[in-house]
């Protein structure tokens, strides 16, 4: 039996093995360039489109190109290259896996896009909620991964009954994360609560709402802080939505007059200073034409409200600075008294008429 030397034998595989890694490292440089010279020149050219679908595939191309170039090379260079049919069979079998691997991270991304492109597209669906991209992601992911694996001869069928078998075990085991995951997406579904929106809690948590995730809603509260509320709860709270079904809200400013005030005076001076406010305050609506009505009496004199209109709960503040801080001024300039709170101690005399 003639045995080749095992020096030959290295020789022999070092030679064969020069195409495919010359072949390989072409195809990686020829990726990046079109990479370097075609991608930035077709987003430019996409940005200059009404559609944003094209954006969305060259944006997901974005640090593939090399990938694919060198698979292509690879893969040209494997009909070149002199091996046994087992190493053929499994380099074949890699390169195949990693042509999906490249595919489903292509795909992942394409199709999150469009999800973001949809929903910014349907009133009242908010454009940024995780959730919806995870779930995306990872329902792509997993079919790309069996595919991967049914094309190199694996059987998906076992693994499917496994997970089959295992889903009811790992449903309780989860059981938390699961409610929270479909608690976010009965809430998505609903449609009551968007990105943006300032809601309240009936456990005192507020804030405005920044994103609702697989686990929890991300509140920004007033303090500029970020609260977790888990999305279980939250479908099974009491919570005031200040932004749904419109943005704008009404605000009441209570005030007080003395028992000698002029009431009808009084009544056209507030609706003055209302109207006034209302068309030259921003955020308020200025359309809104307020009116002042007497509620009741207090011990100091007669109380009266006013309401205001501003175009966003957080604006009603401002908008009640303003009105108070006029009308005060009107009050003081047309000499209406505003009654400031006092008690009136009567003592008793001790001493008693001796008959």
């Amino acid at each position: 039996m003639n045995v080749m030397p095992f020096a030959k034998m290295n020789l022999s595989f070092l030679e064969n093995a020069f195409w495919p890694v010359l072949a390989l490292s072409l195809g990686w440089l020829v990726g990046l360039l079109l990479e370097k010279l075609l991608v930035g020149r077709l987003k430019f050219l996409a940005s200059r489109t009404a559609w944003e679908g094209e954006s969305i595939v060259i944006e997901s191309v974005q640090g593939l190109m090399k990938w694919i170039g060198a698979l292509f090379g690879l893969h040209l260079a494997l009909f070149h290259w002199i091996v046994s049919v087992d190493v053929a069979s499994w380099l074949q079998k890699g390169t195949m896996i990693a042509a999906i691997l490249v595919a489903t991270v292509f795909s992942a991304r394409v199709a999150v896009g469009f999800v973001k492109l949809y929903t910014r597209s349907v009133e009242g669906v908010v454009p940024s909620m995780s959730i919806f991209h995870s779930l995306t992601k990872v329902s792509v992911y997993v079919i790309g991964i069996l595919i991967g694996l049914q094309s190199v001869g694996i059987s998906i069928a076992p693994i499917l009954t496994a997970l089959g078998v295992g889903g009811l075990a790992t449903a309780l085991a989860l059981q938390p994360t699961f409610a929270n995951l479909f608690s976010g997406i009965q809430i998505l579904a609903s449609g009551t609560i968007n990105l943006g929106d300032f809601i309240k809690l009936d456990s005192l948590e507020e804030g405005v709402v920044q994103d609702i995730n697989w686990r929890t809603t991300s509140l920004l509260n007033a303090s500029n802080n970020l609260v977790l509320v888990p999305n279980s709860r939250m479908a099974n709270a009491v919570v005031v939505n200040h932004h749904y079904p419109v943005r704008e809200t009404n605000t009441t400013v209570s005030w007080t007059v003395t028992f000698g005030a002029d009431l009808c005076r009084v009544e056209e001076i507030a609706a003055e200073v209302g109207l006034w406010v209302q068309q030259n305050t921003q955020g308020a609506v200025s359309t809104h034409v307020p009116v002042a009505r007497f509620t009741h009496f207090t011990n100091e004199g007669i109380g009266f409200s006013v309401g205001l209109r501003a175009s966003d709960y957080g604006t009603q503040f401002f908008l009640k600075h303003e009105f108070i801080k006029l009308l005060t001024q009107r009050f003081a300039h047309e000499g209406i008294e505003i009654p400031y709170p006092h008690r009136v101690m009567v003592q008793k005399d001790s001493r008693s008429a001796v008959a």
